[in-house]
């Protein structure tokens, strides 16, 4: 019976006959929950020898992650609010909005009836709404308010970045390099400074958060197909959708690239090993996550000419893509001590010394062919390349000549 294999189950696996195998995490908590009422003192320790092996498995290495990341955080833990005169009292408006219609029972509002003077706004639906959704779950605890939920979402995004960078590398190149790629995502000072303190974009920042995760999910799928990794893989490439709607462009094209990306390798180096099931569901769970946020994306585009979004498209303004862009000189310098008793304080849209003198050393390895994975290395070397190429006024041929391009406003976007 079930309960004489106690916490382990059997299966049959020819030409051997029966094994005994440790379960799934699900089928271990099913089983306690069966079993509570009837547990004794042998089957305690069993659980507790269960948690204790559990526990062993985990990866040490998120720890230190986490270690990693409490100086980027440290802003956030130590200052009783937010920066002033940044997007983020928008977002705290947005936010407060949007608890007060879910209290009223409106649970996927479209318009929000106190903007404007109290004539309304349909920013909800037009504007990404996951992050919101997402800090509304902590301005739902006691004493915490929509000042704090927000920053707990800003802090939120930057920790899950960090470990889905550390999760993505340490499977492909190992564990140091793992942390050295955790903290250099996250001490860039776009993602550090830029989107959180000095431009305070919410959606933006929780978004480039996300993408990290997302592919480590999709690599994960690729390795082994499991119904676990494709769901995971589905319900991030929506919540790359759902997240932020001009980053949501740039992460798809990426995630959709990578994924060309892995049919393309076994041509490229016949010692590549791959696991063609799970490759085969790459595809299906990028677009299925994109139909998942279906009911986002899919009134914006059928009543885009309800509103009008050619406001979002300037000329010689703040709004036009050409006056954004960047010089590789910007790009390269270093970042300057910032005077906070300045309204607005000098930064530089910069890639951080440390993160484009690693780069270069990764290519050089690449060139040298003295790095793991090399094909997965010249993907992303292209698609840094490209990157760069795109926020210099080199490629305002490009930018003209798509037209969904001029809605991402401002080329430095891609340095996050």
């Amino acid at each position: 019976s079930y309960s004489e294999i106690s916490l382990f189950e059997i299966r049959r696996c020819p030409p051997f006959g029966l094994e005994r195998v440790k379960p799934k995490w699900w089928t271990f908590f099913i089983h306690c929950l069966v079993h509570f009422p009837h547990l004794n003192l042998e089957m305690i320790k069993e659980v507790r020898f269960s948690l204790r092996q559990r526990l062993a498995q985990l990866d040490k290495g998120y720890f230190v992650v986490l270690a990693i990341s409490l100086l980027a955080l440290l802003p956030f833990l130590v200052n009783a609010s937010l920066p002033q005169e940044t997007d983020a009292e928008l977002h705290i408006f947005r936010l407060a909005e949007l608890s007060y219609l879910i209290r009223g029972r409106e649970f996927y509002p479209r318009w929000a009836p106190n903007f404007y003077h109290g004539y309304g706004y349909p920013i909800f639906n037009y504007y990404a709404p996951l992050s919101y959704y997402m800090a509304l779950l902590f301005e739902f605890l006691p004493g915490i308010d929509a000042v704090t939920a927000v920053k707990i979402t800003f802090m939120l995004g930057m920790g899950l970045g960090s470990i889905g960078m550390y999760g993505f590398v340490r499977d492909n190149w190992g564990r140091p390099a793992g942390y050295v790629a955790a903290a250099a995502y996250l001490y860039a000072p776009y993602i550090q400074y830029i989107d959180p303190h000095a431009r305070g974009v919410l959606p933006e920042s929780f978004s480039i958060g996300l993408f990290p995760l997302a592919l480590w999910a999709f690599d994960r799928l690729c390795r082994q197909a499991t119904p676990a990794r494709w769901i995971t893989a589905v319900f991030l490439s929506a919540a790359i959708i759902l997240s932020h709607n001009l980053m949501a462009m740039l992460f798809f094209a990426i995630l959709l690239g990578w994924v060309v990306w892995q049919f393309v390798l076994p041509k490229l180096d016949s010692k590549y090993v791959v696991d063609h099931v799970g490759r085969r569901y790459l595809l299906p769970a990028l677009f299925l996550g994109v139909g998942m946020a279906a009911f986002f994306w899919l009134p914006v585009a059928l009543e885009r000419n309800e509103v009008n979004l050619n406001t979002l498209i300037g000329s010689q303004d703040n709004y036009d893509f050409r006056t954004h862009f960047l010089s590789m000189y910007e790009m390269l310098r270093i970042s300057v001590p910032l005077d906070w008793g300045n309204t607005q304080p000098v930064f530089y849209f910069n890639l951080g010394v440390a993160q484009w003198v690693l780069a270069s050393i990764g290519i050089l390895m690449l060139i040298l062919r003295r790095a793991r994975q090399i094909w997965y290395g010249v993907f992303f070397a292209i698609t840094a390349v490209a990157l760069i190429f795109m926020m210099t006024p080199a490629s305002t041929f490009i930018w003209e000549a798509i037209p969904l391009l001029p809605y991402f406003q401002f080329p430095w976007r891609m340095l996050g």
